[in-house]
């Protein structure tokens, strides 16, 4: 490859993960919002090489979830500063999520003195700000380049407004249903609803920044991630063989929007 960086796909369900290796992946992370952490399950994760992925939001009750995936010498990629936090306690080797926003050098050089190893770069960023944060070279950078960006978690259940509910999250058979808020514009926007009640409401097309895979890897991110959670195997299988094409200097077509790559935050 032209450009080097390190190949990585996310995935909700560990029986994905051959798959998406298949395609291309050298490192895979795993969504455990709705995976409990069973000591079985535990080891083979551990086994596997797969990164646990916690959630953004960790209430007191969540802790008994997700506080075991967070282990002394073991990747772990957090979703908020106590997290980061128990990571640095438990020896355990920490990235921070998107959703912890790093916009300038200095962040860079706060949660890295916090403990983490790697942060995963926001997509409000544009592209020129994303590449000036890498060659900064303050601490290891990801960026996901194929996606359905999370635009809002809620901490009650989109579902109760169209079902009966007795709050049975866990039980709820519609979870598993495809379902969608309409926004203002008549956009449809994914929602996926988590064993414990809360909801996450997804842009409505994929970001794709797959095309700019040779921009970001020249500029020092260290790896780049297409996300199998937020789309399909299929989806991201196809990125993932975009991705290679474009990290081996090939030219590429996009499949989905290009987002604030070229403005940021206005």
């Amino acid at each position: 490859m032209s450009a080097s960086c390190e190949v990585c796909a996310l995935v909700k369900r560990v029986e994905d993960a051959a798959t998406i290796r298949e395609a291309g992946a050298t490192c895979i992370y795993l969504d455990v919002i709705d995976v409990e952490p069973t000591s079985g399950l535990l080891a083979h994760v551990a086994e596997e090489g797969l990164v646990p992925v916690l959630d953004e939001v960790c209430r007191e009750p969540d802790h008994a979830r997700l506080d075991p995936w967070v282990r002394a010498g073991l990747p772990v990629a957090v979703g908020n500063l106590s997290g980061l936090s128990l990571a640095r306690e438990c020896g355990a080797l920490a990235e921070t999520r998107s959703c912890i926003p790093v916009h300038n050098t200095s962040t860079l050089r706060l949660i890295g003195d916090l403990g983490a190893r790697l942060a995963w770069l926001s997509p409000e960023l544009s592209l020129d700000e994303a590449c000036e944060l890498a060659r900064a070279d303050a601490l290891p950078l990801g960026a996901t380049v194929y996606g359905r960006p999370r635009i809002m978690t809620c901490e009650h259940c989109a579902l109760q407004v169209a079902y009966d509910c007795d709050r049975g999250h866990a039980r709820c058979p519609h979870r598993s249903e495809a379902h969608w808020l309409v926004n203002i514009d008549g956009r449809a926007l994914p929602v996926r609803t988590d064993a414990y009640g809360r909801s996450r409401i997804y842009l409505d097309e994929p970001l794709d920044l797959v095309p700019y895979a040779t921009n970001l890897a020249e500029a020092g991110v260290a790896r780049l991630l297409v996300d199998a959670a937020s789309t399909s195997v299929d989806e991201a299988c196809d990125a993932l063989a975009r991705l290679r094409c474009a990290l081996a200097g090939e030219s590429v077509e996009r499949h989905g929007i290009e987002g604030l790559a070229q403005t940021g935050v206005e």
